[in-house]
């Protein structure tokens, strides 16, 4: 009996279903991050090619991961990339994969940046027509603290062309993952990776009250609450980068009580926090700051609290 011949659309049909009959919520998507990156694709060209047969390497390297799929482990280790902020960034084993929450941390840090007169990158257009050069803008020191894959570091260099970036990680590998993001972005020269725990690099550096911005997403679950975690994040995920301690505020409060000497006059710190963490995070920063502010996230829930060192009277 001839084997069975395969195209692009038949197999998506396919692992569409057998996913969701498996309870995977994201069933199509997946299919296509899955084959998109089997045969090198883009997903939109995934249907441009839909009549294309698959030939037998090409179904046996789709097979191999989607078995890896299939065993729990997240489609972004699958593949090594995962999305953010409209980029797709290199992650692996060593790295938490990025979320929409990090994304909304993030989209705050740039406006608050933008209020303190920091000049955002032009696109198209209207770079053209700015006549904006890549050193536009005042020079600030950044910090993001528990880099990780750098998602946060590569994105504010790359929305404030006159920043440079302290990134901090306590891991050697993660760091390396890092900066491998930072060169493919072309920011590598305006990201510096430091390693060790939390603010100590900061600290051991030149930037103490130097810094107009500190953004983290630090780990926050506490540690009896692992367990309890959907397994692809519990048994596939860094356990360093989501393990925050008996409460889940070791570093949290960490960074809240130290992180404003790291500041300039006005400066800010901008946390991303566990659910029903914000108050207590609000309150730690409200004695170090004198006052401090809860944002939420894009499903409207409290993920994000900023404080701002006051400034020169």
């Amino acid at each position: 009996m001839a084997k069975k011949t395969w195209t692009v659309l038949e197999l998506i049909d396919w692992t569409r279903a057998y996913l969701a009959e498996r309870g995977f919520e994201n069933a199509r998507l997946e299919t296509e991050l899955l084959l998109g990156h089997a045969l090198n694709l883009p997903r939109i060209e995934l249907y441009l090619n839909y009549n294309r047969q698959m030939d037998e390497d090409e179904l046996k390297r789709y097979k191999v991961l989607l078995k890896r799929r299939l065993a729990g482990e997240p489609v972004q280790y699958v593949t090594g990339t995962a999305a953010f902020m409209l980029s797709d960034f290199e992650v692996g084993p060593n790295v938490l994969i990025p979320r929409p929450e990090t994304e909304a941390l993030t989209e705050v840090a740039i406006e608050l940046l933008e209020e303190a007169g920091l000049r955002r990158r032009q696109r198209g257009a209207r770079a053209v027509e700015s006549g904006q050069r890549p050193d536009d803008g005042p020079e600030a020191l950044l910090a993001d603290v528990g880099t990780g894959s750098g998602v946060i570091a590569v994105t504010l260099a790359q929305e404030f062309p006159g920043a440079r970036v302290l990134a901090t990680d306590s891991s050697a590998d993660a760091l390396e993952v890092a900066a491998r993001n930072a060169g493919a972005a072309g920011v590598g020269d305006r990201v510096e990776f430091l390693e060790g725990e939390l603010l100590k690099p900061l600290f051991a550096e030149v930037a103490k009250g130097k810094l107009l911005a500190l953004v983290s997403n630090p780990p926050y679950v506490a540690s009896g609450q692992i367990e309890q975690l959907p397994p692809e994040v519990r048994d596939f995920e860094p356990r360093r980068a989501l393990d925050g301690g008996p409460d889940g505020l070791d570093c949290l409060r960490a960074i809240a009580q130290d992180g404003a000497a790291l500041l300039v006059p006005d400066g800010v710190i901008v946390l991303e926090v566990g659910d029903g963490q914000a108050e207590a995070v609000a309150a730690m920063l409200g004695e170090s700051f004198g006052s401090s502010e809860i944002r939420t996230d894009y499903a409207g829930r409290d993920r994000i609290v900023v404080g701002r060192r006051p400034g020169q009277r």
